[in-house]
């Protein structure tokens, strides 16, 4: 490495994904700061993005189960190290940490790995993908929670993770910069009537994003006038889609739900919503709408997961519900649309300042550039010496000076 590192990010799909865009957002960041990004993807996708950054694309089948093709895509990364000098490999998830883990040790380069799953999902890794997490030079996880199931289910990795949360870009996702023309557009182009409340659920058309539990709460509240849009791409073809539209024509709501495609102006479709909703049926580490919700003062009711409390710790207009609960849900909606605009108007000043402190994009890349560093630069096991502690852990949690475990005792869980 001469200077700045250069990292290769493995992502299963480039999308809208959560994944997909913190490896645009570290990468972009790499090449900013003078070094040179990577990103390897499953599938066709649109490249613009990556290319105006000045990231490389590399389209490759990651995903594949296919011990033949893993074994080529391996071979072909390993290539695409030697060819580009690549210093770091950085897995989006564990299950990628197999390929990675294999064309890191080939090539002779770091691996770092992100945990992206719940707590819970600590104790299901595969055998391989264990494996592959245990071998990764350094591991990233965007929750205390997860950090501490973690450490306490593999503790050999406890000197080797690092909590980064989730940043949003607040210069993107700020209020005052999102212009009424914006959110006008979306609404005539949605349809979006603007006299009645405007329920929305951002994300992947995917079962575990709870769109049938939103739909059948909304089957209880057929008393309320209100409009509902579910926001998304379509990562099966549409075939998950076509199931929701026949379960919203079975309880006789096609004139209040309605779906749409996946949205590139994310900041007026949030601005357009009086409320957001994410009824995870599954718990995941970070939700990027839980988030970027937040940070433009938006009322926001989420399912009830340890997660899901830490990223919304302090703020005085969110709702959690326990999942797959469509009677809470039902209850949430009413009571979210009841609040005065008054008092609302007062709450959301107090939800996107505490958003700010706690979620910054800036701060998050920063702090993962100079892990980048410290891994690139031999000084294992990669601790960057930035700060007290990581941005959103605000009690201090026990984080080393470093963002790194250490320690005794193991992370306590925030809320």
């Amino acid at each position: 490495m001469q200077g700045h590192p250069t990292v290769l990010q493995l992502i299963s799909r480039l999308d809208g994904g959560g994944s997909g865009r913190i490896a645009i957002e570290l990468s972009s960041t790499v090449c900013e700061a003078g070094g040179r990004a990577l990103i390897a993807y499953d599938g066709e996708a649109a490249t613009y993005e990556l290319t105006r950054h000045g990231i490389t694309p590399v389209e490759d089948k990651l995903t594949s189960r296919n011990p033949v093709s893993t074994y080529n895509v391996v071979r072909r990364l390993v290539g695409v190290i030697a060819q580009h000098k690549v210093d770091i490999v950085h897995a989006q998830n564990a299950s990628l940490a197999v390929i990675g883990q294999a064309a890191a040790k080939k090539a002779g380069c770091r691996l770092v790995t992100t945990f992206h799953d719940g707590p819970g999902h600590v104790a299901t890794l595969k055998k391989k993908s264990r494996a592959a997490f245990a071998a990764s030079d350094h591991i990233v996880t965007l929750s205390y929670l997860t950090a501490n199931e973690i450490a306490k289910a593999m503790p050999e990795l406890r000197d080797r993770i690092s909590v980064v949360p989730y940043g949003v870009d607040l210069s993107r996702f700020d209020p005052a910069r999102v212009t009424a023309q914006r959110v006008i557009q979306l609404a005539n182009l949605w349809r979006m009537p603007d006299d009645k409340p405007i329920i929305m659920l951002p994300g992947r058309f995917v079962p575990q994003k709870g769109h049938g539990q939103l739909i059948e709460a909304l089957a209880e509240m057929k008393d309320v006038d209100l409009r509902c849009i579910m926001v998304g791409p379509s990562p099966d073809g549409g075939a998950y889609r076509e199931q929701l539209e026949n379960k919203i024509r079975a309880h006789g709501l096609d004139d209040r739900i309605q779906l749409a495609d996946e949205c590139r102006d994310m900041p007026a479709a949030l601005m357009l919503a009086d409320l957001v909703v994410a009824p995870y049926v599954e718990p995941s580490t970070y939700n990027r709408v839980i988030v970027e919700a937040q940070a433009l003062g938006r009322p926001l009711i989420a399912s009830d997961f340890p997660c899901a409390r830490e990223m919304v710790d302090g703020s005085s207009m969110a709702w959690l519900t326990p999942p797959k609960d469509k009677g809470a849900l039902a209850w949430a909606i009413r009571d979210a649309l009841s609040l005065p605009l008054e008092e609302r108007q007062m709450r959301t000043e107090q939800v996107i300042a505490n958003l700010r402190q706690r979620s910054d994009r800036d701060v998050m890349c920063q702090h993962m550039l100079a892990l980048y560093a410290a891994l690139a630069s031999g000084a294992l096991p990669g601790r960057p010496d930035q700060a007290d502690h990581l941005p959103g852990d605000p009690a201090g949690h026990d984080s080393g000076s470093n963002g790194a475990l250490g320690g005794e005792p193991i992370l306590h869980p925030v809320g």
